[in-house]
């Protein structure tokens, strides 16, 4: 049997970890001296400590970490966990790159004694009469992670139907305010001709800008566009909308290219 001190000495966890670890029943004590309280663990135990570390340096929480514990010779188990972890991280990792691009590019501007907003000025916005669509569309209010999956529904209702799209699928915007949990959107799919389920779609007179790259920079582009709008002396027209020169199912997200369209008038 080892005392918590030896027991802390040989798998780097402090006195005060193990303690909170026995208070959550994450990792109890073999036995504890009934007359001083003092802990004692099983050598065997330093081994699920192990556990314990290695588990908690990928990230996983200390429940986690518990249903990993109680479900520990299943390996299918086990085994979805560090996938699910893994794509998480991965994720967070092309996040965190995709991040450093954008200091990376900041750091250059100023060394330049560039403005750090000075990339607003690059955004290029074009005046254009949008095309008039007939459109099968489905408005909802729905959260923007789900994007993707509404949109499929709509795309098996047009390939079901035996409808032929024309042009790139869009999204019409018409919340007063972002909510991105509960965002009334309009995603819609041009069509070669109108049935009794479409539409007409005909914006007008819209300015225009190209993302190509991350959503994350879709505020910049709406700045870009207000601004444009504002000092060009036209109002806002109707809901802005996007149209995806992209799939997003297949392009990589610094490979996404969105055009997005304000109505004006």
């Amino acid at each position: 049997m080892l005392s918590i001190g030896e027991f802390s000495k040989i798998s780097h966890l402090t006195l005060k970890t193990l303690r909170y670890y026995d208070e959550i029943e994450l990792l109890k004590p073999a036995s504890i001296d009934s007359q001083n309280n003092y802990r004692y663990y099983h050598l065997s135990q330093l081994k699920t400590a192990l556990l314990i570390t290695r588990l908690k340096n990928y990230f996983f929480s200390l429940e986690e970490i518990k249903d990993i514990l109680a479900n520990l010779e299943d390996t299918d188990f086990l085994n979805a966990k560090m996938q699910t972890k893994q794509e998480k991280l991965t994720k967070h990792i092309t996040d965190y790159c995709s991040l450093l691009q954008k200091l990376e590019l900041d750091i250059q501007r100023l060394n330049k004694a560039e403005h750090i907003m000075g990339y607003l000025d690059k955004i290029e916005i074009k005046l254009m009469n949008h095309l008039t669509f007939h459109i099968l569309s489905q408005r909802k209010q729905m959260n923007t992670a789900d994007f993707l999956l509404h949109f499929n529904e709509l795309l098996s209702r047009a390939l079901f139907a035996n409808l032929a799209p024309i042009a790139k699928p869009l999204a019409i915007f018409h919340s007063a305010e972002y909510v991105p949990e509960k965002y009334d959107v309009e995603i819609a799919i041009p069509l070669a001709e109108a049935t009794h389920e479409t539409k007409v779609f005909n914006p007008g007179l819209c300015a225009m800008a190209t993302l190509t790259g991350s959503y994350d920079e879709l505020p910049s582009i709406h700045t870009k566009l207000h601004m444009w709008i504002k000092d060009n002396h036209y109002n806002l027209n109707g809901a802005p909308f996007e149209v995806y020169q992209t799939n997003p199912y297949s392009t990589s997200e610094e490979n996404n290219i969105v055009e997005v369209y304000f109505p004006i008038q």
